[in-house]
């Protein structure tokens, strides 16, 4: 029975994590998206992020550090949590660049363009990572508490349903981002520079040219069907046509043979009388 008490509070505990990980994780998604869009020139929707779906999980996953990390020291002043929180982000995002780069041979982004910025290999920035700071301290003070208590209202059975759901959808989303991904290393390999909107237009194609080659191999095969069917309809006339031929020439042929055994048969008959006729004129 503890066992069992003990266990329910371990998933509770666990679904309520997962959820603020794709909580953020979307919020990241909107951040990211509407500050690329709106910084684009000229503007126009830019969806950012690994995935296809409205997820950044170095979102997700920054800020549920920050919160695991950092909520049970509450009482540290303002300026050692802005430091703590530009730290962690900054070294998950550093990590994230660098196992991108290796499994795709592709940067998937950089500031090394910003000549006021100061950079780490153009993985991580001085002023993103001060973004950062600030914006995780709101997140923990402010946003934090709110998120916290709308997931605390939450059945562990509608937590648990939602984490499901969640996680599924990830996981597909990842394969197919992945799939189109390692299609990308190919074509966009060795890149230095921020690349994060040419490899979502390709991956984005890749599906696109998937889906014209799965039309084009259908018209493929119910071309191919449809030329099967017509060579199937004329052998099938061809040969009709010459068991027709065939069956004319059976049918002449057994009338023949009739005509010749009735005439054989007439001449049977017809060659006692004659004998008869040829014998009286001797006579």
């Amino acid at each position: 029975m503890l066992y069992n008490i003990g266990m329910v509070d371990f998933l509770n505990n666990l679904t309520t994590w997962i959820l603020y990980f794709f909580i953020y994780a979307i919020v990241g998604w909107v951040f990211e998206s509407t500050y690329c869009s709106i910084k684009a020139k000229p503007p126009h929707f830019i969806n950012r992020g690994f995935l296809f779906g409205p997820l950044c999980p170095i979102y997700g996953a920054g800020l549920v550090a920050v919160a695991f990390f950092l909520q049970p020291f509450g009482d540290l002043p303002p300026f050692q949590k802005f430091l703590a929180i530009a730290a962690i982000c900054s070294i998950i995002e550093y990590f994230a660049s660098l196992v991108m780069e290796k499994l795709y041979h592709v940067r998937w982004w950089s500031y090394k363009n910003s000549w006021y910025n100061i950079t780490l290999n153009g993985r991580i920035s001085l002023m993103t990572s001060i973004g950062f700071g600030i914006g995780g301290l709101l997140v923990l003070d402010y946003i934090h508490p709110n998120v916290e208590a709308f997931v605390g209202s939450l059945t562990f059975g509608i937590k648990m349903a939602i984490s499901v759901s969640c996680i599924i959808l990830f996981m597909i989303d990842n394969y197919m981002s992945n799939a189109a991904a390692s299609s990308v290393k190919h074509a966009l390999k060795g890149g230095k520079v921020d690349l994060t909107d040419e490899i979502k237009r390709y991956a984005f194609n890749y599906y696109r040219n998937q889906t014209r080659k799965t039309r084009r191999l259908a018209r493929k095969i119910l071309k191919t069907m449809k030329a099967a069917q017509k060579r199937a309809i004329k052998e099938l006339k061809g040969t009709q046509k010459r068991i027709m031929k065939h069956t004319a020439k059976i049918e002449y042929l057994t009338k023949k043979h009739e005509v010749k055994k009735e005439i054989a048969k007439v001449d049977m008959e017809t060659i006692p009388r004659k004998t008869e006729k040829m014998k009286k004129y001797k006579k």
